[in-house]
């Protein structure tokens, strides 16, 4: 079950974690559509009309796009 004092809405995540949009350059709509794809957990609170996106899900996507930006530089030969 999710625990929801620990959910976020897409734009409360820019701001809890601004590198998203600094590093990464994801916006709010980008986290929704990640959060529609599934490759971010939550739920859909109906009474604000918003997706509210758990923190650990976050950041497990965040160890995943860093593990994918350091497989993909290029090494010096």
């Amino acid at each position: 079950m999710i625990n929801k004092s620990e959910c976020l809405t897409p734009s409360q995540v820019i701001e809890r974690f601004p590198e998203l949009k600094d590093k990464f350059g994801w916006t709010a709509k980008e986290i929704g559509v990640f959060y529609r794809s599934r490759l971010l957990y939550g739920h859909f609170d109906s009474s604000r009309k918003k997706a509210m996106i758990t923190i650990s899900s976050v950041k497990k996507l965040i160890k995943y796009a860093n593990e994918l930006l350091d497989y993909q530089k290029i090494k010096e030969y």
